[in-house]
């Protein structure tokens, strides 16, 4: 049971809660030392290679892999919210450009939020209609946010694309390739559901106070926000970037490995042995990179790689997705201040997931204290 309001014992905590089980689930098992991912007991590999967001996404909500129809009705209930609230996007004119845009389509979902259909309405089947729509309105607002840092304005979708294909329409106002498409899908899905990570429980902690779905979210992007969080694989890009060759790549490794420096994209709390997210989206970021005439990006991402788990695997430090995304974010047209955004798309499926499995019957979140004295 997570909750309560009886302090633990002295013995029974950890600062960052790190190491405590917080309670049971069914939505994913995540298994740290064999290095795999399954979503209600489908490996992500599987998924990637035979299924689409809307269909991963489905699972996750719902339990089971959707039948035709029931995919074919999923698809209608997400196109149907595609359009958000106009003053939702009215407000994106009076938020600075400079604004990072996860903070601008926070701002924007906000607004959209007074715009809900029974917005005060918190039973369980209120709850369990909002997925659709919160997936549906954060997508359109990211790309309207995304296209606000270059002072465009936003684009209507296109019903005839699926969920990736559209959001990266609306956002660089063009059609995209299709190994570009399959590559951005599949990062969708590999980070869709992660168990009870930070942003995780912090929209946990929310709808467990009877809070509604969209809070629930909010809360999320706000702990998602922080760079030792979903900001990771911008730095990790930024750190990659500034490296011209392999040589200097391994060089710079070594002399950083030499002085203790920690790198961003590279360690994991859960993983002390190689990602499989970066596993399923190798084959894909390389073909991407390769298309763009980028090879030399993809050979100074290996060797840098190579260096930092030689000399740290043995502490279970290895590349984490944050290492691998935003090689493919920029060719394929995204910002590096916006590849934090596919992330939060993606994740907030496993944040409702987790939200509306601990509905039913969960307490209030209240974790206890242990008072010390100031010496």
């Amino acid at each position: 049971m997570i909750g309560g309001s009886i302090p633990p014992s002295p013995q029974g905590y950890g600062r960052g809660l790190e190491g405590l089980v917080a309670g049971d689930t069914r939505i994913s098992d995540i298994d740290g030392v064999e290095g795999r991912l399954r979503y209600r007991g489908y490996p992500i590999e599987d998924l990637v290679a035979h299924t689409s967001f809307e269909a991963t996404s489905y699972l996750i909500l719902h339990g089971e892999l959707p039948t035709a129809d029931q995919l074919m009705a999923w698809e209608a209930e997400l196109r149907r919210w595609r359009r958000p609230p106009a003053a939702a996007l009215h407000a994106l004119a009076r938020v600075p450009r400079r604004a990072h845009p996860l903070a601008q389509y926070r701002t924007m979902l906000t607004v959209a939020a007074c715009h809900t259909p029974e917005p005060e309405n918190t039973t369980l089947d209120a709850q369990w209609r909002r997925p659709a729509r919160i997936l549906s309105w954060t997508a359109a607002l990211a790309a309207a946010a995304i296209r606000h840092l270059h002072g465009f304005g936003p684009i209507d979708p296109d019903d005839e694309l699926g969920f990736a294909a559209n959001f990266l329409f609306q956002t660089l106002g063009r059609s995209s390739p299709d190994s570009e498409l399959r590559a951005f899908e599949a990062s969708l899905i590999v980070q869709a559901e992660h168990g009870l990570h930070a942003a995780a429980f912090a929209a946990l902690i929310v709808i467990s106070s009877g809070a509604d779905l969209g809070s629930a979210v909010l809360a999320g992007m706000g702990a998602l926000s922080g760079a030792r969080h979903g900001g990771a694989n911008q730095l990790a890009f930024e750190m990659l970037n500034e490296l011209r060759g392999v040589e200097e790549a391994r060089a710079w490794a070594r002399d950083a490995l030499s002085r203790g420096h920690r790198f961003p994209g590279f360690g994991h709390r859960v993983y002390g042995c190689p990602d499989p997210r970066v596993k399923a989206l190798e084959p894909m970021v390389e073909e991407v990179l390769t298309a763009h005439g980028l090879e030399h990006r993809w050979e100074i991402y290996l060797a840098f790689r190579e260096e930092v788990e030689t000399a740290l695997g043995a502490k279970g430090i290895y590349a984490n997705v944050d290492s691998i995304t935003g090689l493919l974010y920029r060719p394929i047209g995204l910002p590096v201040s916006a590849f934090p955004i596919p992330f939060c798309l993606a994740i907030q499926t496993g944040w409702m997931a987790h939200c509306l499995e601990y509905l039913p019957d969960g307490p209030m979140i209240e974790p206890g204290a242990v008072y010390t004295r100031n010496s």
